[in-house]
């Protein structure tokens, strides 16, 4: 299939890339050159997994929420593992309806020929297995154990889609489960090399479902709980988490945590200090008149002297500042480390060879802080230390970090 008009030249030229490239071990993987290889797919899945909703009558006004993270696709390098994606799906979050002589709802995909396909399981599974097939074996550096995952995620907690009518009746909400397919990286080489069929490819991909079933994603839950609890607002400076945590259990993997975080004072938040602050600044403004008033009548040297002080002045304040955020970044990933080790223990629904993935969005506005942080460990090695057969310490150090 090739739907991509925009972008099959530049993914052939990935193949061609890639292909001239010899095969890295594990240990000498490059970040920068994984992380563009990384971004080139996610441009790829943005533009497959397009969507419109529209309802099929003139009378309803659809609305959406923004919840942090804008809803980007994001794919992480996993060491011992290999990479994955992560694309949330769903329709907007609210639709407020004010007539009830509708005629149903369309929740489509805009992607090639296959545009106002439906989205549902089975076409969002092919369009998975599509990808993975036309795409993902341009990935550099994966070895052949290594595993490619995509998983798409839907009907996540807090993240439900509901109807708002104006004659109080109900309407059907689609339910699609979270959908992850994994493929392995010899399996790919065979597949673009000729050595496997269409369906012999299909049929070695690991594909599995999860419902958003509250009972099975207790733990879960509970873990999330905790890692709000852990970074909730307080009187110093610290790195905190904004909004919720999400979260997911994945049969194929393990389970997934993700939020975004920023670097912040309570101060910040209250709404009281915002207006203090108003009226701070109509205040600078009128002594700012003032002093320019002042200036007028004043030598230049002298002006020149006091703006040379003052930023002078202004750059110590950013340079501290700078230096602050990054202690506050070095103690939130300890914690993040000490929270995964002492409470990653109590996710009894992962099992001993799956993983746990917690992954944050960080602002890009600060000097050496990434954007994205990675930490990955196996269940096997967190209850190691329940058996005695590792300490504290020796489990913090296998905690995996990976920063873009």
């Amino acid at each position: 299939m090739n739907y991509l008009s925009k972008i099959t030249s530049l993914a052939t030229v990935c193949v061609l890339v890639f292909c001239l490239q010899p095969a890295r071990g594990q240990s000498d993987i490059d970040n920068n050159r994984m992380q563009r290889d990384i971004n080139i797919m996610e441009n790829i899945l943005e533009e497959m997994f397009k969507t419109s909703w529209e309802a099929r009558g003139n009378t309803v006004r659809v609305g959406s929420v923004a919840f942090g993270r804008n809803n980007d696709i994001r794919g992480t390098y996993l060491p011992d593992y290999g990479v994955i994606f992560n694309i949330p799906g769903g329709p907007p979050a609210f639709v407020i309806e004010t007539d009830s002589d509708d005629e149903g709802f369309a929740y489509n995909f805009q992607y090639g020929d296959s545009d106002g396909e439906k989205v549902d399981e089975e076409s969002i599974t092919s369009r998975i297995v599509e990808f993975l097939r036309d795409y993902s074996s341009t990935i550099g550096q994966l070895s052949n154990s290594d595993r490619v995952m995509v998983i798409y995620s839907s009907n996540v907690p807090d993240r439900e889609f509901t109807i708002f009518r104006s004659d109080d009746s109900n309407v059907k909400r689609q339910k699609i489960p979270s959908i992850s397919v994994v493929a392995k990286k010899s399996d790919l080489q065979a597949y673009r090399s000729g050595d496997l069929s269409d369906e012999q490819f299909r049929n070695r991909l690991d594909i599995s479902t999860a419902e958003a079933n509250e009972r099975a994603q207790k733990d879960l839950k509970v873990m999330a709980g905790i890692f709000e609890s852990a970074f909730e607002d307080s009187d110093s400076e610290s790195f905190r988490i904004a909004g919720s945590v999400d979260y997911l259990k994945l049969d194929n993997f393990g389970a997934l945590f993700s939020f975004d975080a920023r670097y912040a004072q309570r101060s910040e938040w209250s709404f009281s200090k915002l207006q203090r602050s108003l009226e701070s600044i109509g205040k600078d403004l009128e002594n700012a008149r003032d002093e320019l008033e002042e200036e007028i009548r004043v030598s230049i040297d002298i002006k020149d002297s006091v703006r040379a002080k003052n930023r002078k002045e202004i750059q110590e304040k950013r340079s501290q500042h700078q230096e602050n955020v990054r202690k506050g970044y070095d103690t939130f990933v300890n914690d993040l480390k000490e929270y995964l080790v002492d409470y990653g223990r109590t996710l009894s629904s992962i099992k001993s060879n799956q993983y746990i993935l917690v992954s944050v969005s960080l602002p890009n506005r600060y000097d050496k802080i990434p954007e994205r942080l990675d930490l990955q460990i196996r269940k096997s090695q967190l209850d190691a230390m329940d058996t005695g057969k590792m300490s504290r310490s020796q489990v913090m150090n296998q905690i995996k970090v990976q920063e873009y």
